[in-house]
């Protein structure tokens, strides 16, 4: 799935940060179907979690209580000996031997989780809040409404309850995001995008929705392919066996026709046989006649020499078959297609899509050098060159010395803009060989943030209008700098790590 900075999504993760970092909680993150609850904790289990350790769970039906107490525990406490049927809190007391533990619980589907292992979540949270060495922290991903009744059994007449943060739908700007993304992602032509969004208009504002349109087209795909042969060989076979019987019948009626032909021939009438056989004797005979006439006629003819020359070479005025026609048939490629229907859609004419032409014999050859007169200084010289490069209009200083950061000229960006991110590194020396590695020394702008209090510097290249253009963007980068998969980062995402500076 493609990653995506949509600020909904962001307030949720930042929030659940928020909760988890200073004390333990259950906290309990429902949404509808769709709403992407799986995505998000994958999500916040790589980009946000801050615990130095971590546990996943993803229920499923025909587990039982013991099963995911052991998934949980064994990433806990590591070559740990526990007993599965003791409760949670039971063998993590006996593991850790008074030691300290700082952990992340998440769990995925939670609406299967039965009562007795919601009740030991809970007690585990409780303990963990009672002692000054533990901080655990359990993150339930569950549909709206499933766990409300066990959760407040369990914390019934405590002072401390759970947590409940609710995934909301995308808004109108996110959902436009997303299906330009996901059209963008499997280069859909016009035609295409737009029965795509006829489609999604009728879909609720949710991810797995939306993303459901391309699993149907895939099904659709599928069910055809498995679609069986059977009634295609049964007529084949139907075919066969149809042609077979019209050849038959239109041989057997000639034969036995020639046969009743044959028996009822009078007496002193010539069989068809015989008769053949006398003509082929008769023209043998006169074939003969006139082969002796001819060798007589070759033995009496002279011999003359023909010396007349050969006529000059022909002349092709007039003519059209082979002519060379001036006229060229130019044939415009899909691509350069879709981008003058896009730049027509935001309000432009289509001329400026085409930045290359589309005849290659045709470019005037590349001029390098201009000679420049000495009375003229104040005339400059052009160097024209075929190689057309989609940099944005940020141009950061070059310095092989010292990485340059860029903090106070991003700040000038406004934040609907985007921007392809290539790296993100944790010294200016390791910024430095990346930029002379990959060759884009002049082209990429650095700046620093902060995260869990270190430098981390993220590695810029452009500044594009919109996601799709990002994207457009990346498709023209040179094949080493598309296997770092940039992706797109927005402006305002950037205006905020640049803030955690100062």
């Amino acid at each position: 799935m493609i990653a995506l900075d949509l600020d909904s999504q962001i307030q949720l993760l930042s929030r659940i940060q928020f909760l988890t970092r200073f004390s333990s909680n259950l906290v309990q993150v429902t949404g509808e179907p769709g709403a992407g609850k799986t995505w998000l904790s994958e999500r916040y289990l790589e980009n946000w979690a801050n615990e130095p350790i971590q546990s996943l769970l993803i229920c499923n039906p025909s587990q039982q209580d013991a099963q995911h107490r052991a998934i949980i525990l064994k990433q806990i406490v590591r070559d740990g000996v526990f007993n599965e049927q003791d409760s949670m809190l039971q063998s993590l007391d006996y593991m850790l031997e008074g030691r300290s533990v700082h952990c992340l619980v998440v769990i995925d589907d939670a609406q299967r989780l039965s009562a007795n292992l919601i009740a030991e979540l809970w007690a585990l949270v409780t303990e963990a809040q009672q002692r000054d060495n533990w901080q655990i922290n359990i993150l339930l991903f569950s549909l709206r409404g499933k766990l409300n009744k066990w959760l407040h059994k369990v914390s019934y007449g405590q002072g401390v309850k759970p947590l409940e943060l609710e995934i909301t739908p995308l808004a109108d700007n996110e959902r436009e995001m997303f299906i330009e993304v996901m059209m963008v992602s499997r280069q859909l032509d016009a035609a295409q995008r737009r029965a795509l969004k006829q489609k999604a208009a009728s879909l609720p504002s949710l991810p797995g929705a939306l993303r459901g349109l391309e699993q149907q087209e895939t099904a659709a795909m599928e069910e055809k392919k498995r679609r069986s042969p059977l009634p295609l060989i049964l007529l084949v076979v139907l075919l066969l066996a149809l042609g077979g019987g019209m050849v038959w019948w239109a041989l057997n009626p000639q034969t036995s026709t020639e046969e009743a032909a044959e028996s009822v021939l009078p007496d002193g009438v010539k069989e068809l046989s015989a008769i053949l056989d006398e003509k082929e004797k008769e023209m043998a005979a006169q074939q003969g006649e006139g082969e002796s006439g001819e060798q007589s006629l070759n033995a009496n003819a002279e011999v003359n020499d023909d010396d007349v020359a050969l006529p000059d070479s022909p002349s092709v005025e007039g003519m059209t078959v082979g002519r060379r026609d001036e006229n060229r048939r130019i044939v415009v490629p899909d691509r350069v297609v879709d981008a003058i229907i896009d730049e027509q859609a935001v309000g432009g004419d289509g001329t400026n899509a085409v930045e290359e032409p589309l005849i290659p014999e045709l470019v005037p050859p590349a001029e390098t050098t201009v000679r420049v007169e000495p009375t003229q200084p104040e005339a400059t010289a052009e160097v024209v060159t075929e190689e057309t490069e989609a940099v944005a209009p940020l141009s950061p200083p070059t310095s092989n010395a010292d990485v340059p950061l860029a903090n106070q000229l991003l700040l000038t960006v406004p934040e609907s803009r985007y921007a392809l991110q290539l790296a993100a590194l944790q010294s200016k020396q390791a910024v430095t060989e990346f930029l002379q590695e990959y060759a884009i020394t002049d082209r990429a702008l650095v700046y620093e943030t902060r995260r869990n209090g270190e430098p981390w510097f993220m590695v810029l290249l452009g500044d594009y209008p919109s996601v799709a253009e990002a994207r457009r963007a990346e498709l023209q980068l040179p094949a080493n700098i598309q296997a770092l998969t940039p992706w797109a980062k927005s402006f305002a995402q950037i205006h905020k790590e640049i803030g955690l500076v100062n």
